[in-house]
C-alpha cells in the first residue's frame, strides 16, 4: 500500500469523519482526500513529474500534509526542511536533493535569490498565503479539477527523503519508501492500541519523521484524527488537551519537563489522555517521576531514528511500565544487539543496536558509501549502543561514536549523565570524551543548572564519585546557560566537543 492510497481508502470508509483539526478548522477525510488529489494534479500540470522532488519548507500548516499524503499520487517525493536552519544548510538540502519544486511561506522570500543561487535545481516556488515575484500561490494548487487520475506510486517507490541532523558531518538524505512508512505507522498503531476514538495531538513539527508517522499516518490507519498545534507553545499544550480532548500525545523530554514545572499544569482536565508518549532523546528519571506526580497519566518511552522510519521499540502501555526502558521492539521489526566480532551479545550486555524489517530506509540518497557503511544483509547498524533483559525491554546505552574510552575502559555517556541527573540543582547535563594525554581521553561533563540553584565543580564531582566507579567519573566540569540543539530536543554533543576540546591539555 501507498500514502495515497491509504488516504484514498480512508477517504471511502470515514467520510466526514473528522480527519486533522488545526486551530479551529476541521477537515473531514473526504476533504483530505479530495485536497490532497487536487494538490497532486496541479503539481503534475506545473512540471512535477514521477521521481520528481518536493522541498517543504514551513511550519504545521494543513498545506504540508496536503502534499505529504497526496504527492504519491503523481509519483512525486517529499523533501521535509527544518525552517529554522541557516540559509546555506537549506540550500544544501535543497541542492542535494536534485529538487525542482520548493513551497515555503512568505517569511523565506528574502532566502529565495541566495536558494536560488545555490540550488540551480529549483524550477518552481509556490508560497503559501500570498506569492511574491519570481512564485505562484499555493491557492492555484487547491483549484478544482477535472479528475483525478489512478495513484502512480507504488509501494516500493520513494515517499520523502529526511534529513539527518547533521550532528556527524554534512546531512544525509535518509530514503523512506511509501512501504516504510505504512509498515512503521501500522506498527505503532497496534502497539499503541489506536482505534476510531483516539485523538493525536500533533506538537512536533512535521517536517520530523515522529509527527508525520506517529501523529499523522498512525491515527489515519485507525480511522482517528488529529489535532496539530499550528505554533508550538508548550504553555498551550495542556489547555489544548482539555479543549480538544485528546487521547494520545507523542513528544519529547524538554517538553515533558517544561509543561510539568508550570504552576498551572494540575489546573487542566486531561484525564482524555490515555498515553504519554516519549522519544528522540533520554528520559531522566526526574522528568518521568514529575510526569506520574503532575500529569498522572501513563508515559511510555520509545526509540527509533529515521533510518527506521520512525519507532522501532515502544513500551506496551498495558504492561508493566520500565521508565528507563524505551519498551520492546515492535512486530515485525527484529532488534539484535551485536558485539564488536559481529555476534549478538548474551542478555544483558551493551552492543550495537541493530535493526532489521519493513521499516529500515532504503538507503541515503546519492550515497552508496554511507549506505554500505550502515546497511549489512538487510540489517541497519544503528551507531547507538543498548542492551535487552530477560523480557526483551531494550534499554538504550548512548552512541557508539560517543562511547569515551578512558585508560583501556569503556565509559557510555548516559550513564554519567543519568547519575548528574539526579543531583537537583542539574536541569541538564551531556557528558562527552576530550583528548588527554595520560589517559587518551578524560570526562567532561557540561551542566545546565535549574533556575534559583547552584552547584559546584566540586559537588558534581564527589556527587558521581559517590554513584560511580572512579574511572566513570567526569574530571572536568563546565557551566552553560543553554544547550545547541536539534529540532527534536536532541543536545549537538559534537558541537560542544568541538567547543571544549582543548580543555584536558591545558
Amino acid at each position: 500500500m501507498t500514502i495515497p492510497q491509504l488516504l484514498e481508502a480512508q477517504a471511502a470508509r470515514f467520510g466526514d469523519k473528522p480527519f486533522v483539526l488545526l486551530d479551529d478548522e476541521t477537515c473531514s477525510y473526504r476533504q483530505f482526500n479530495e485536497n490532497a488529489g487536487r494538490v497532486a494534479v496541479n503539481l503534475a500540470k506545473h512540471g512535477v513529474t514521477p521521481g520528481g522532488k518536493i522541498v517543504l519548507l514551513m511550519g504545521n500548516c494543513l498545506e504540508f500534509i496536503y502534499v505529504f499524503l497526496g504527492a504519491g499520487r503523481i509519483g512525486a517525493a517529499v523533501v521535509p526542511v527544518n525552517p529554522t536552519l541557516k540559509p546555506d544548510e537549506i540550500a544544501y538540502i535543497s541542492a542535494d536533493s536534485d529538487a525542482e519544486t520548493l513551497i515555503t511561506i512568505p517569511e523565506f522570500a528574502p532566502l529565495l535569490p541566495q536558494l536560488r543561487a545555490l540550488a540551480p535545481h529549483i524550477k518552481r516556488v509556490f508560497m503559501l498565503r500570498e506569492a511574491v515575484e519570481g512564485t505562484e500561490p499555493f491557492s492555484t494548487l487547491l483549484e478544482p479539477v477535472e479528475s483525478v487520475p489512478p495513484i502512480v506510486a507504488k509501494p516500493e517507490d520513494d515517499a520523502a527523503l529526511i534529513y539527518t541532523s547533521g550532528t556527524t558531518g554534512l546531512p544525509k538524505g535518509v530514503i523512506l519508501t511509501h512501504n516504510n512508512y505504512i509498515w512503521d505507522a501500522r506498527m505503532i498503531s497496534i502497539r499503541t492500541n489506536m482505534t476510531p476514538a483516539d485523538r493525536l495531538m500533533c506538537v512536533l513539527p512535521l517536517f520530523h519523521v515522529n509527527a508525520q508517522v506517529a501523529s499523522v499516518l498512525s491515527p489515519m490507519l485507525a480511522g482517528g484524527d488529529l489535532y496539530v498545534m499550528q505554533k508550538f507553545n508548550p504553555f498551550n499544550i495542556l489547555p489544548m488537551i482539555e479543549k480538544h480532548r485528546a487521547t494520545i500525545m507523542s513528544a519529547v523530554p524538554t517538553i515533558y519537563n517544561i509543561i510539568c514545572r508550570m504552576p498551572q499544569a494540575t489546573e487542566y482536565d486531561i484525564s482524555s489522555i490515555r498515553i504519554f508518549a516519549s522519544g528522540a532523546a533520554p528520559l531522566d528519571e526526574d522528568t518521568y517521576n514529575a510526569t506520574q506526580r503532575v500529569l498522572k497519566r501513563p508515559l511510555v518511552m520509545g526509540y527509533g531514528l529515521s533510518e527506521c522510519t520512525c519507532a522501532s521499540a515502544i513500551a506496551d502501555p498495558r504492561l508493566p511500565i520500565k521508565w528507563s526502558s524505551v519498551g520492546s521492539a515492535l512486530p515485525h521489526t527484529p532488534i539484535r544487539i551485536v558485539g564488536p566480532d559481529g555476534n549478538d551479545m548474551p542478555v544483558g550486555e551493551v552492543g550495537e543496536i541493530w535493526i532489521g524489517g519493513p521499516a529500515v530506509m532504503k538507503g541515503y540518497y546519492k550515497n552508496p558509501e554511507a549506505t554500505k557503511e550502515v546497511l549489512q544483509n538487510g540489517w541497519l547498524r544503528t551507531g547507538d549502543l543498548g542492551r535487552l533483559d530477560e523480557d526483551g525491554y531494550l534499554y538504550i546505552v548512548g552512541r557508539l561514536k560517543e562511547m569515551i574510552i578512558r585508560g583501556g575502559q569503556n565509559v557510555y555517556p548516559q550513564q554519567v549523565e543519568n547519575v548528574v541527573m539526579q543531583i537537583p540543582a542539574v536541569e541538564e547535563c551531556a557528558v562527552v570524551g576530550v583528548e588527554e594525554a595520560r589517559w587518551g581521553q578524560e570526562i567532561l561533563a557540561i551542566v545546565k543548572l535549574a533556575e534559583g540553584h547552584e552547584a559546584t565543580d566540586r559537588e558534581i564531582i564527589d556527587f558521581c564519585r559517590k554513584n560511580l566507579a572512579q574511572y566513570k567519573c567526569p574530571a572536568h566540569i563546565r557551566f552553560v546557560p543553554e544547550f545547541p540543539k536539534t529540532a527534536t530536543g536532541k543536545i549537538k554533543k559534537k558541537e560542544l566537543a568541538a567547543k571544549y576540546a582543548d580543555i584536558a591539555k591545558k
